[in-house]
């Protein structure tokens, strides 16, 4: 490989995918050799799909892939999860794999075949344009259920609304990855929630390109309303103020309340019109019951600026006018300042 090939990889996580997942892989080598021949010359891709504990012959399947598709211009490779995650673990695993690996780029997708292929070639135009992160968007398809796309359109304008990020309906983890920044915040991608919520926060305005989704019919979708639910409460947790500020200021309000009722009490009381015990109660569940609410928002600001906010990264370098060397080095740098000890997947825990 030469030092001015560019390496490219395409990440797909997979659970249960034996049935379709050869074909795909054929599929999506074939495009890229195509993409090669006629507009990325210097490129060599990778196709990582990382294996999140599938109970069928995925990995079997993987492996036959990876002795017969693998060639001079592409590499089939796989990992291999020690039992199933779920799919944002799965998705960072490929990440993380392939940050460690050196890549230029990273494209997710989904190993099922609904997301279009054909995308690839202008979503790395944008990335040689010189953008970090490229985001792909679902355009409203009519065979999905009204549940699910309106579902989806309340997800995303809550994170609009309370997370202040720039995130449109439809946004997939069909997205590109530039190499260098995935390198830099790697070690935050554990924490990060949603992949969708931390790339719209890490890079406001990206491009985005929108496509029709390829709906596989008679394919029942394996992110049920459980999984739908958990993905936003973490994104609206993670990204958003909103929540735990609620706190505040219902405490606040609450001792408002109880002030004005701890005076109705007294006044009540003087005029003779409360049974023996009744004011000394109630004051005492209006007071004490509004500063506990109090004291819970202020607690919860103090989680929000010492623990939520030491979990995103400080700062992240676009590119920086140094030489390579010297700009490789910073790199280096810029990794041991955000590195964390703590992970959900380790790297022991996927092989290659």
């Amino acid at each position: 490989m030469s030092p001015t090939t560019v390496k490219a990889f395409i990440v797909m996580p997979a659970f249960n995918e034996g049935d379709g997942i050869h074909g795909f892989l054929s599929r999506l080598k074939q495009h890229v050799h195509t993409l090669s021949a006629e507009h990325f010359a210097n490129f060599h891709w990778t196709l990582l799909v990382v294996n999140d504990g599938s109970k069928d012959n995925t990995e079997e399947c993987l492996k036959r892939a990876s002795r017969e598709l693998s060639d001079g211009r592409v590499t089939v490779s796989y990992a291999s999860l020690l039992r199933n995650f779920g799919h944002q673990p799965a998705l960072l695993a490929g990440l993380r794999t392939a940050a460690v690996r050196g890549a230029d780029f990273v494209i997710t997708l989904d190993a099922d075949g609904e997301h279009p292929i054909g995308l690839i070639r202008e979503i790395v135009e944008h990335w040689q344009g010189g953008a970090q992160i490229v985001h792909t968007s679902r355009l409203p398809d009519e065979r999905l259920s009204m549940f699910k796309r309106r579902s989806s359109s309340l997800y995303y304008s809550l994170l609009r609304k309370f997370g202040h990020l720039d995130i449109g309906s439809g946004m997939a983890d069909y997205k590109l990855w530039d190499g260098s920044l995935l390198r830099q915040v790697k070690s935050y991608l554990n924490t990060c929630g949603s992949t969708r919520a931390f790339a719209s926060w890490l890079v406001p305005q990206a491009p985005v390109v929108f496509y029709r989704q390829e709906v596989v019919e008679g394919r029942v979708s394996r992110f049920t309303f459980v999984k739908m639910v958990s993905l936003a409460i973490n994104g609206l947790v993670r990204y958003s103020d909103f929540p735990i500020r609620l706190a505040f200021y219902i405490g606040t309000c609450a001792l408002g309340v109880g002030f004005l009722y701890f005076v109705f009490a007294i006044v009540a009381h003087l005029l003779g019109e409360t049974i023996p015990g009744w004011t000394s109660i109630m004051a005492m569940v209006v007071f004490f019951g509004g500063v506990q609410c109090f004291l819970l928002g202020i607690y919860g600001e103090y989680f929000l600026r010492n623990l939520f906010r030491t979990t995103l990264p400080t700062f992240v370098v676009k590119r920086e006018s140094s030489s390579s060397t010297d700009a490789s080095a910073g790199t280096t740098r810029a990794q041991s300042y955000s590195e964390r000890s703590s992970t959900t997947v380790k790297d022991s825990e996927y092989r290659a």
